[in-house]
């Protein structure tokens, strides 16, 4: 519905300086980050936030999404001090505010921060089935299946195309102290299989450093998730969300259409957002866009 358009729109349109556009969950991780350097003074939250904001007076923060416990115990400190503060906030999510973190645990303290959402901010429905995403005329080839040799040849290829041919380094590379196997990286050229990283121990912000460090992220070997594969699901949304807000082109190969992808049933509202951005990867305007490291 072109959500995230708007947003972009808006915070370039704003004719002052002191601004800042930021995905919501690198927002959080930076607060996260923060909060542990100052967790020793008496009031960690207000300098926190200054060290977030600082003299913004507009924040735009996109695809506000509420799972995580530490999250939702933080985020009415965080929204009192910034609507103290007088800071404008503007945020785009896919679930009203009286939906957000609706199966919470402990959701009774997340209430507050849904209180503040009311009486500070003004909620806008932006209704429609159209996903404009979609609507593009032109589209590349960067989804490949079934995953077969045919869709690996596909993907050796087009790594030897975008990184202009040069040397494959296959060794393993360091994200936050864990190594993660790679087929291959090069001249901001990533590419990595779904399992690497996908399953196990992998976090946001694990996400965050790849999308700073690649301008192309190959993906192969996305297979088929179950309800019981929700865990490595959660992560490529995250993954997904992380790489398009940077801008990075994504290719990737798997197992079917996206569409046919998720046959669980907790995440799909999240995994249409996936859906939509896997095609939106596939146009050219998204591909002639600059990468935001």
């Amino acid at each position: 519905r072109g959500k995230t358009f708007l947003m972009d729109l808006f915070h370039d349109s704003i004719p002052f300086e002191e601004k800042r556009r930021v995905h919501f969950h690198r927002f959080m991780l930076e607060l996260h980050d923060h909060l542990h350097q100052l967790r020793f003074q008496s009031d960690p939250m207000a300098a926190v936030v200054d060290r977030l904001v600082g003299d913004c007076r507009v924040l735009s923060l996109d695809e506000f999404f509420v799972s995580d416990i530490g999250d939702a115990m933080m985020l009415s400190g965080v929204l009192q001090e910034l609507f103290v503060r007088g800071t404008v906030l503007v945020t785009t999510s896919n679930i009203a505010p009286d939906g957000l973190y609706r199966r919470g645990l402990q959701r009774q303290r997340f209430l507050p921060a849904i209180a503040l959402i009311h009486s500070h901010m003004t909620v806008l429905e932006l209704p429609g089935t159209v996903d404009h995403r979609r609507q593009t005329m032109q589209q590349a080839s960067v989804y490949f299946t079934p995953n077969d040799q045919i869709a690996n040849d596909a993907l050796y290829s087009q790594f030897v195309r975008v990184s202009h041919g040069s040397p494959c380094n296959a060794e393993p590379i360091d994200i936050n102290g864990r190594p993660i196997a790679s087929r291959g990286h090069g001249e901001g050229v990533g590419w990595f299989d779904f399992n690497a990283l996908c399953e196990g121990p992998r976090s946001k912000a694990d996400y965050v450093i790849l999308s700073k460090r690649f301008h192309t992220l190959l993906i192969a070997g996305i297979p088929i998730l179950s309800a019981n594969d929700d865990d490595a699901t959660r992560r490529l949304i995250e993954l997904i969300d992380e790489l398009y807000d940077r801008r990075v082109n994504v290719i990737v190969s798997a197992t079917a259409p996206a569409e046919s992808l998720y046959q669980g049933k907790r995440l799909q509202r999240d995994f249409q957002r996936l859906i939509s951005r896997m095609h939106e990867f596939a146009s050219w305007d998204y591909i002639a866009l600059t990468h935001r490291p």
